[in-house]
């Protein structure tokens, strides 16, 4: 499917795998010139993640983080390439590591709680659903996600507010 990706006229007749191999491209000539430019490396890395390509994403994140102590995002995003891959338990540890660095990140809670969800640990699920919630009251996703474990433990009725809830959201 091809559309007009941001706005951009140039880049109307581009899918987005094709823009997204564009900006790989890019990235790969400005890390060749420097090895510690970890601003494109992270970029690279979410280019990855983006077009599903959790090896490498997870190759440059890690890389990432052993040469940065404090990247809570790197943290999450490398949490989402192993839940991808179908490793929610090494998913929740590295989320633990992320919110360890960022307690307020209301994102790495969401990531958490789908990985547990995975595992059916439903009640760690909505505790980090309702952390998330906690801290962003606007957080459509996590109260769809929320709506989701509720459903899967046969409370109906609290799933069903939390899917109005994320639709109302979601239309503002």
């Amino acid at each position: 499917m091809t559309y007009n990706w941001q706005g951009n006229p140039d880049l109307s007749a581009k899918s987005d795998q094709d823009h997204i191999k564009d900006i790989i491209s890019a990235l790969d000539t400005e890390i060749l010139k420097n090895h510690n430019d970890f601003k494109a490396i992270f970029l690279r890395a979410n280019a990855y993640l983006d077009s599903g390509k959790y090896l490498e994403a997870i190759s440059d994140y890690l890389h990432i983080i052993q040469n940065e102590s404090n990247h809570p995002t790197a943290l999450n995003n490398l949490g989402i390439c192993y839940r991808s891959l179908g490793n929610p338990e090494k998913a929740i540890d590295t989320f633990n590591q992320a919110i360890d660095l960022n307690p307020d990140y209301r994102d790495a809670f969401n990531n958490r709680g789908m990985a547990y969800s995975d595992i059916n640990k439903m009640d760690e699920a909505i505790e980090d659903f309702n952390q998330a919630i906690d801290l962003d009251n606007q957080f459509w996703y996590a109260f769809s996600n929320r709506g989701m474990a509720y459903w899967s433990i046969g409370k109906k009725q609290e799933a069903y507010k939390d899917y109005e809830t994320a639709k109302n959201l979601q239309n503002f």
